[in-house]
This record gives structure tokens, sequence and C-alpha cells, in this order.
């Protein structure tokens, strides 16, 4: 029995960020009483059929998409609960295909064994297990055995791209009956595939995906339904294939050949943090993160579950951490160069004001001034071409949004949640669609942890949540200090700069009506000095202005400050838990609420402010 994840090391240098092409099924059904046995052969014969329908479905996507997936052979798995009845009418036929099997029992299998009287099917039920690449124990209790088959359904729903429901269209008769699971699956937009128990029909899909109409929370009712065979290409394909918009590909490409980046010609971002006193240049400012450095820092919070093996902890370890680690060292590259970039901009703006005003006061050097002029508007211009091109913006968003998917999966999967639906892309903030496609693609190559989901495993998971929330409260109050300060030490300078203005030309206009020769006197040529010191001093301060607006540093401090009263909230709460599956469950889909809103808010602030020339 494994305990969890690894933590021996990162995946090995040079490991493919692509992922391996996976579908998932998940199955609910009746027993054998409700089941029946006058189309048993019929239902055999279907459930083989549709499974290699799917087969060839999900095939066909890695022909077309071969460029986005990884060389590994295709991953089609079973989730199933093994109960008598559907669950092993279905697991039969993968196993007999070849498909992973990873079984989630409602209770501790010496417990449910209870659940089967036969000989022969306790006899089957313990083939199927030992086959099962990973079995998901959950800590049901038989005082309460409706509690834990409803549980057990719900992780299927987590984990399942299609529901195969075994369904005599009848309500259920009992919390967690396949009737309640068939409707949160399609409530939850999960394409369910139903085949009729008694009345032997073709096959029918039900998705809403089916509809132009989205339905928000869809009921059997009303959501779209088909005829299965004449879909599964185009559900495969919806569920699997690489969004393939032009912006997408673009993104998706260049994270793929995302390089190491061993140096950072981007200083002046930490310059000025350095010389508004928010903190010291550093040598590290000049040398990005690695992306092992940001691998083994997620891969250290996993040292609860000591050195266990298994399917679950290779995927972790070799796919999650890993593209994890190149999307926030990658991230925090890119957000350096396109902060520097907007700086230099705003720089370069004002040295062009002091280069035009300074043939004013050297005018036989005018010709080098101007044409010096002209080669800084030069830069301004190849710098927002350059960054606009390479796309330093957008690879700083995605990539960190990315990252942030990836760092609250690897707190959700220990518990079976995959996260595979919400928050697809369309919305300003939403998720872009190449990294929801690799984020579902990489839970799908996690699967289900091999463990017994008991009292010291949850204990475990919650040191793991707790751990993540700690490191996560302490970023964000340092970033909100940070952003705060930097905020208001740029406005307190561009204040200075603006009453420097006032200054000037309050002591030219007292010089003036003095009598003193604003033009000559004293060999000096006042009213060029104040001219030039007038244009420059409030270009100066409308730079720092745009610097300020651009970063939105007053907006990052305060919603950094929400995020830490919210993670805190949560953090006093999980301490207050027991180790209760069901509850610590909700407790981490509400750190992957808070965290991906924190990411969604700020990708909203961010996405107008692309790198354009100063104005």
């Amino acid at each position: 029995m494994n305990d969890g994840p690894s933590d021996d090391g990162v995946a090995a240098a040079g490991t493919s960020p692509r992922p391996q092409l996976c579908l998932t099924v998940g199955v609910t059904g009746h027993r054998p009483a409700r089941l029946g046995s006058e189309n048993l052969e019929l239902l055999q014969h279907l459930v083989g059929t549709l499974l290699s329908g799917l087969a060839d479905a999900v095939q066909a996507v890695g022909q077309e998409h071969g460029e986005a997936f990884s060389d590994q052979p295709l991953c089609l798995r079973l989730v199933t609960g093994l109960a008598e009845g559907a669950d092993t009418l279905v697991a039969k036929a993968a196993a007999e295909r070849g498909w992973r099997i990873d079984a989630c029992l409602p209770f501790p299998r010496g417990t449910y064994l209870e659940d089967f009287s036969e000989a022969e099917a306790k006899e089957t039920f313990a083939r199927l297990l030992d086959s099962a690449t990973a079995v998901f124990e959950l800590p049901g209790e038989r005082a309460n055995e409706d509690a834990a088959y409803e549980a057990a359904g719900r992780v299927m729903l987590e984990q399942a791209d299609i529901v195969l429901a075994l369904w005599d269209g009848e309500p259920a008769r009992g919390r967690g009956g396949t009737a309640q699971i068939v409707a949160e699956a399609i409530g939850h937009q999960v394409p369910v595939i139903r085949l009729d128990t008694h009345a032997i029909e073709p096959p029918m899909l039900y998705w809403s995906g089916l509809n132009d109409l989205d339905f928000d929370r869809p009921t059997i009712d009303s959501v779209a339904r088909a005829e299965a065979g004449t879909v599964l290409a185009g559900v495969a394909a919806a569920l699997c294939a690489p969004p393939d918009n032009d912006v997408d590909r673009r993104m998706r490409a260049r994270f793929l050949q995302e390089r190491d980046h061993k140096r950072t010609p981007a200083w002046p971002y930490p310059l000025l943090l350095s010389a508004a006193r928010v903190r010291r240049f550093r040598r590290a400012d000049l040398r990005p993160p690695r992306p092992e450095q940001c691998a083994l820092y997620l891969l250290q919070s996993f040292n609860p579950f000591g050195k266990a093996q298994g399917a679950y902890a290779g995927a972790l370890k070799e796919k999650l951490v890993t593209r994890f680690g190149m999307a926030d060292a990658a991230a925090t590259y890119f957000a350096q160069i396109f902060r520097s970039g907007f700086i230099v901009n705003f720089g370069f703006a004002v040295l062009a004001v002091l280069l035009a005003t300074g043939g004013l006061l050297f005018p036989s050097a005018k010709l080098f001034l101007i044409a010096t002029e002209l080669a800084i508007i030069i830069l301004i211009l190849v710098n927002t071409r350059v960054g606009s091109r390479t796309g330093w913006h957008e690879r700083w968003m995605d990539y960190r949004h990315l990252a942030e998917q990836l760092r609250v999966l690897s707190v959700t999967g220990l518990l079976g949640d995959l996260y595979l639906r919400h928050g697809d892309a369309g919305e300003s903030g939403s998720i872009p669609g190449w990294v929801r496609w690799l984020s579902r693609a990489t839970a799908r190559e996690l699967g289900l942890p091999s463990v017994s989901a008991d009292q010291r495993y949850l204990s475990r998971v919650r040191v793991v949540a707790q751990t993540m929330i700690q490191d996560q409260i302490e970023y964000h109050s340092r970033n909100a200090g940070a952003m705060r300060k930097l905020d208001h030490r740029l406005h307190k300078a561009g204040e200075y700069l603006f009453g420097g203005t006032i200054v000037a030309c309050a002591t030219w206009i007292a010089l003036k009506l003095g009598g003193f020769d604003v033009s000559h006197g004293k060999g000096v040529n006042v009213t060029a000095l104040v001219t030039a010191v007038t244009a420059v001093l409030p270009a100066m301060g409308a730079a720092l202005y745009g610097i300020r607006m651009q970063g939105d540093f007053a907006g990052i401090a305060d919603r950094s400050t929400v995020t830490v009263k919210r993670l805190q909230r949560l953090q006093r709460a999980l301490e207050a838990d027991g180790p209760d599956f069901d509850l610590l469950s909700a407790r981490l889909r509400r750190l992957r609420e808070i965290a991906l809103t924190d990411v969604a808010h700020w990708r909203t602030t961010y996405q107008a402010r692309p790198l354009t020339l100063p104005g």
C-alpha cells in the first residue's frame, strides 16, 4: 500500500512537458438484483463496443494532435467501485481491452468485502482489486453506509471525463444511488453515456456540450442528448484535444519550447525596488529561479508522506511537479522582464525629454543631443516591439496561471479531486484554453492515489495543506508590504518632482519681477535652465505615475491583503478540524477557490496592461 508521493528529488532534466494522452471513464450502475439477467449478455456487448469506440476516438485525437502529446502510449483508465453488478461488468470489459483500472472503495477493503455474499463474487472482487493500478479506500463506516457510497460516487465524478451509467431510469433508492450520481454528473457538465438496463436501446449520451446553449446547471430533463455511437469522436476531441485557435497554439508551443533562463538582463525593476528602499538589490535578481529549484520547493511540501512509490507518486513527481517548476520559473522570469520593460520605456521617455531640452543649455551640442534622442526613441520602439512579439506580458500571465493551477492540484489530487471541470476560458480573468487543457491533461495522468484514506493519511494531507497555506500567507504578506511601500514612495517622489517644478517656476517669476536679467544675468541663461527643469521634472513625475499605473502596485497590495485574510480564516478552520474526509475535501476546495480567485483577479487587472509606448 502506498502512502503518497516520493520526496527523493525531482524528475530528471529533459523530461517532456508534453502530457500523455489519457481518458478516464467512470462507472455507475445497479447491483445484480436490479440490473437483472435477461439482458446481461447484450449489456456486456454494448459496454465492450462503447469502450472500444472510445479507445478508437481518443486514438484519433492523438493522431491528429500528435505534436501536443508525449510519445507515451495511450492511457485509458476506468474508475470504479468494483461493486457487484454494473461496476464489475464494466471492469471486466475494460480489463479485457487493456484499460488501467483504478478502484475507489467506499470502505476499507476488509469492510467492503462484506458487500459480497457469494464466494464467486468475492473471488472476482479480489482478482479485479489485485489487478488495479490504484486502490483508493475511503474511510466509510457501516453505521452511515449511504454516505460512504455517496462519497465514493463523488470521487469517481471528480476523476471521470465520461461517466458510463447502467441505469434503468428509476429514482435512486438511497444516497449515492445511480440516479443521484447521474444527476450530479449532468449538473456538473460531465458527459454521461446511459445504457438502459431494461429496454435495451442504443446507448444515449447526455451532455450540455452537445448544445450551443450552455446551461449553468443542466438537469436530466434539460440536458442535450444524442445517440452515443454517432458523437463519440466529437466528445473525445472536445475532452482531450488541445485548443486549436491561433493564440492558444502559439502560447502552448512557446511553453513546450521554453528554455531554462540562467541569467536575466532585466535589472531595472529590482533596481527600482532598491532605489525606492523597498529592498536591496541582490545578485539573485540577475539569476532567475531555475525550474528544478521551483519543482523542489513544491516537492518538499510532501515530506510528511515519506518514501512512497507508485503510479500516482511517479506522475506527481515526474509530471505535475516538473511542469510546475517550468511554469513557475518562467513566470518569474517574464514578470521581471515585463516590469523592467515598461520601466525602461518610461525612463527612456524622460531621457528623451532631457535630451530635447538639453539643446537650450548646450546649443553647440544640439546635433549630438538630437541624434541621441532619436536613438533613444528608436530603442523605446524596439523594446516595445520585441516585448510584444515575444509575448513577455502573455507568457508571464499564462505561466503564472498554469503554475497556480498545478500548485493547488498537487494537494487536492491527494483526495482524488482532479478539478477536471470549471473555469473554462472565455471571460476576462478566466483560465486560458491551453492552460486549462494542460492542467486537465496533467490531472488525468495523476489518477487516484493508491492509499487508505484513514485518519493517519488525512492528517498527513492536512499537514501538506497547512504548509501550502502558510507559505502563501507569508508570500502575500511580504508582497502586500513591498508593493504598498513601493507605490507610496513612487507617489511621494512624484509629488516632490511636481513640487520642484512649482519652485522653479516661482523662482523664475520672482527673478523676473525683481529685475534680474533672466536671459544673460551673471552669464547664466536662467530662462533656458528653468525651461529645461520645468520640462524634465514633470516628465519624471508623469513617468513615475505611469509606472505606478502600469504596475498596479497598490492594487496588488490590496489583493494580497484580502488573500491573506481569506487564507488565515481557512488556516484557523483547518486547525480546528478533525481528520474527516468530507470536511478536509471541502477545505481543500476552499483553498483552490482562494488561490484561483486571486490569480483570476490579478489576471483581469493585468490583461489590459500590455507593454505599450509611454503616453
